[in-house]
């Protein structure tokens, strides 16, 4: 990695980034007032709109800073793994982009996803380079892909996977999304080969406090993204992309809230709202 060019990257990402706060701060006041939010208990939320959680709220650090990332530059080492099973593809890896094959399809889990989602975790922890920096995220079964993302401080990076397409004018190879890795399968469910791409990552600006997991749903109920009877499958606070500056990105601290009928970002700065999937009610 050429750390003069990085640097130089990092910090112009600092100054782009004191703009983008500003502007955002403007819009916190004038728009998405958070201390307009309910302060009403979340438990009587969700009971007045008949809305079910089974799960616990997680818990978190009320203090959150921005971060940077720029695609990372993988070693000779660490292209070369030690199973003798799973092989680099040369003609279709980059520096920044890796492409393995395994050399005999291995056999999943089929009838359970969780049981799934533990064979390719560890499948990662034992065969991949950096590998316990990654997460479940999704399984897009029309595809036969299973996407793990990475995780910053225990937090995942969220990403569109589903919906993503090759950048526009840029001389970065996005075989695979920033920050993941993309497990493909065959007709019967069998792992064949997949792709990895990793962030290094950088914080930026100071700390500051977020809002809580009871606000970002009470501002999907404001919204009517959220209504009566919904089932909310789960919460986490994770890192959203806001800023593109071609070869790097800059993420945002952000709620994810995934219910029956679909997925929501929710900044956890600003309050703003991002649908990432959403069925029609």
């Amino acid at each position: 990695m050429d750390w003069q060019k990085t640097k130089s990257i990092f910090i112009l990402t600092f100054l782009v980034l004191n703009v983008f706060l500003g502007y955002q701060l403007y819009q916190k006041n004038d728009i998405n007032n958070i201390g307009r939010l309910s302060e009403q208990p979340l438990e009587e939320i969700l009971q007045i709109n008949k809305i079910s959680y089974l799960d616990k709220i997680p818990k978190y650090k009320a203090d959150q800073t921005f971060i940077s990332a720029q695609r990372y530059k993988f070693t000779e080492e660490e292209k070369n793994l030690k199973s003798k099973d799973i092989s680099l593809n040369k003609e279709k890896s980059t520096d920044i982009t890796l492409n393995y094959t395994l050399k005999k399809p291995m056999d999943l889990p089929k009838k359970d996803s969780k049981d799934l989602i533990t064979s390719l975790t560890t499948f990662l922890e034992e065969n991949v380079s950096r590998g316990k920096e990654y997460t479940y995220y999704q399984w897009d079964k029309e595809k036969n892909i299973v996407w793990f993302n990475q995780i910053y401080l225990k937090k995942p990076i969220i990403y569109k996977a589903s919906n993503f397409e090759t950048p526009k004018e840029t001389s970065v190879d996005f075989e695979a999304p920033n920050g993941m890795i993309k497990f493909q399968l065959d007709e019967d469910g069998k792992l064949t080969g997949f792709t990895q791409t990793y962030l290094f990552i950088l914080r930026q600006g100071a700390f500051q406090e977020i809002i809580a997991p009871e606000k970002a749903l009470g501002r999907l109920l404001d919204t009517a993204h959220l209504t009566k009877g919904d089932n909310i499958q789960s919460i986490k606070l994770g890192y959203y992309s806001l800023v593109d500056l071609g070869d790097l990105q800059v993420y945002a601290p952000t709620w994810f809230i995934e219910t029956e009928d679909g997925q929501y970002l929710v900044n956890a700065t600003d309050s703003s709202i991002q649908v990432l999937s959403e069925e029609e009610k």
